[in-house]
This record gives structure tokens, sequence and C-alpha cells, in this order.
């Protein structure tokens, strides 16, 4: 046997070898440029409520009576958060009411008045008989005046009117001038004037009197709804559903002015979102519309799993946040929380609160693995083809 002959099948087992390793290279290629993977920037976020946390404010101040929450609380809409002392405030609405009623009952005799109607009033004025009985009385003492005032008048005119029959009959026989007839007519004609003048002064003056009047009614009841509402923000209620945040005032006696914060509420009615600080360097690429996911830190995501999210919203332009070295730009990034990857037992008791930090991947495209097999080298060949 010659020495070629010895080697051949060597040679076969060699280039069966490259066949093989030929035809997995060009597998494995083909896998490589047609398998595609998330290309991602990582970011750390933040979960905060969608809506900005409440502020809740003393509109009129005063002392502060009771505070029902702690820090932490969770608390409904509507819920009593605090109350400050009513004393002042109520005696204040009490007087406005009564002025208002006051008026109300006036208004009502007044209009009796002017337009000649009964006298009566509804049963909310009736609560107040002391007013009543006195514009009854002056209702009664206004009316008589008028009333004997041209029953005297007209008594007047009946005399001047029978003098004036004397004197007509006595024009027959010559026995009076021209001059004393005139001047029996023009006093009849003064006294119907003044009887005329009576009537429109009683009905004018009370015309006068109700137009003011209801100008005074306007304004106390503006100014009793005004007091109305600093009663019922003695009161101070949750607005809506969230989180007591922080309290500010917490001194029961104390004296709280009009405008101070008494507490911070933070809302979870209205869902929660991640706030997410991209780096200049990662923003590219980043948009409204893309996909997240988000681990949070509090759970181990290898357990619990986490979240699809979407982008919602990125900032036009950067934000600075201070740090041990300075100003450090970044980008703020909304992202809208979504589904669990998975469900489970363990993923249903997940319960995502505002101020939990999370890892945040911003799903900016797809690239092929063999993109990334080749990409570090085609960086070294660029630098290296750079003219020296």
């Amino acid at each position: 046997m010659s020495q070629s002959d010895a080697d051949m099948p060597s040679n076969s087992s060699v280039r069966l070898t490259l066949w093989v390793a030929m035809v997995g290279l060009v597998i494995m290629t083909v896998w490589a440029g047609m398998t595609e993977i998330d290309q991602v920037k990582r970011a750390q976020g933040q979960v905060i409520a969608s809506d900005r946390t409440q502020v809740i404010q003393a509109v009129d101040g005063g002392v502060l009576r009771e505070l029902l929450v702690q820090e932490g609380d969770e608390v409904q809409a509507g819920q009593l958060l605090a109350s400050f002392e009513k004393t002042r405030v109520r005696a204040a609405l009490d007087d406005t009411q009564g002025k208002v009623m006051a008026l109300r009952i006036t208004l009502a005799r007044l209009r009796a008045e002017v337009y000649g109607q009964k006298l009566s009033f509804d049963a909310e004025m009736k609560a107040y008989p002391a007013l009543i009985e006195n514009q009854i009385n002056l209702y009664n003492r206004r009316n008589t005046a008028f009333i004997e005032d041209i029953q005297a008048l007209r008594k007047v005119r009946a005399v001047l009117v029978e003098e004036g029959e004397m004197i007509r009959k006595l024009e027959a026989t010559g026995d009076v001038s021209q001059a004393d007839i005139l001047r029996s007519r023009r006093q009849i004609a003064d006294v119907e004037a003044q009887i005329t003048t009576r009537h429109n002064k009683f009905f004018q003056d009370a015309q006068a009197e109700m137009t003011k009047a209801q100008e005074d009614l306007n304004a106390q009841s503006e100014a009793l709804n005004d007091r109305t509402q600093l009663l019922e923000q003695t009161d101070m209620t949750a607005p809506s559903r969230g989180l007591v945040k922080s309290i500010r005032v917490t001194t029961l006696g104390g004296v709280v002015r009009a405008g101070d914060i008494v507490m911070e509420l933070l809302p979870t009615q209205s869902g929660l979102i991640l706030e997410a600080k991209v780096y200049p360097a990662d923003i590219a690429f980043v948009t409204v519309g893309q996909t997240a996911n988000v681990k949070l830190d509090a759970f181990d995501s290898t357990v619990y799993g986490g979240f699809r999210g979407e982008v919602i919203y990125v900032s036009p332009d950067t934000l600075n946040e201070e740090t041990q070295r300075g100003p450090q730009p970044y980008y703020r990034v909304h992202v809208k929380i979504g589904s669990k990857d998975f469900d489970g037992e363990k993923a249903q008791r997940m319960e995502v609160r505002p101020g939990m930090t999370a890892q945040v991947d911003l799903v900016v495209a797809k690239r092929s693995v063999l993109s990334y097999l080749i990409n570090p080298v085609s960086k070294v060949m660029s630098q290296a083809l750079r003219p020296i």
C-alpha cells in the first residue's frame, strides 16, 4: 500500500469536517440574519400617579379642630380629612341669613302695596314671626295713613263741590262775580290734583323701596352663598380616592391661615404611570407609542415577572437633575403601565404603589443577531481605515 493510499481516509475525514463546518456556518449565518431581537434603551424610573399630587389648602383659615387621617392612609372621594372651628363662620352665616329673610319679608309687603295684592308669606318666611309681625304692622300703618289722607282730601273736595253748587245758583241772580266762580273751580281742581299726587307718591315710594330692597336682597343672597361655602369648607374632604402623602399641620387648636397647605393627597383612582429619566446619549429613536418592559425593583422579576408598557410622553427638551457630580441632564419619559407579562398566584399579589422604583427597557427597534455580531467589527474597521 502506498503512502497516498494511507492518507486517503484521513483526507476524507478532513473534507467531511470542513463541509460540516461550512454547512453549520451557513445555517448559523442564515439564522443570525433572520432572527431579530429587541434593541432597547435602559433607564431608571419611578411609579407616580397619572394625576399630580393634589394640595389640600385652607380656604378661609381658622382653628384646626379635628384631624382624622394619618400619613399613608388610603382615603375615598368625599371622605372627611380634617375640620376647623365653625363658630365664627356659622355666626356670620346666621346673621346674613337673617338679613336675607328680613329683605324677603319686606319685599312681600312692598309687592302687596305696589300691586294691590293680598299680604301673604311663604312657609320659609313664617319661621321668622317677629319680622312678619313688624311688616304687617308697618303695612297696616301705611295703608291706614294713606286711606285717611285720601279720605280727608275727598271730604275737602266734597265741601268745595258743595260750595261750587251754591255759587252757581247765585250766579243766576248775579250775586257773585265771575272771579269767585273761577276761584271755586280752581280750589276743586287743586284738591283733585292733591288726591292724584298722594296716590302717585304712595305707589312711587313703595316702588322705589321695592327696587332698593331687591338690590339689597341680591347682594345679601350672594353673601349668603359665599358664607355657606365657607361653612362647608370648614370640613376638608378628599376630592378623589388616594393616599395621604404628607400632613403639614398636626397641632389641634392651632391657627391655620387662609391659603396654608394642610396636607397633600396622592390620587390613585386615575391610574398609575411610570416616569423614567432617559439620558441624552440614549434618547435617540425613543418616541411615543413604543413598547416598554417594566421590572419593579420591589419584586424579583424572575418570580413575579414584569409589566408591558407604552411610551405616552417624551419631554421636548432636557431637564436637569442635581447630583454629586453637578447638574445631570435627562429627558422625562412617561410610560403607561399595562398588563403583566404572565399571570399566576404570585403575580396577582403584586400591588403597584406610587413611589416604587423600576428598571425600564424601552424597545426602540429590532435588530438581527448578525448585525450585533458584525457591528463591533464594522466599528474597528471604520476606525482603522481613517487617514492618519
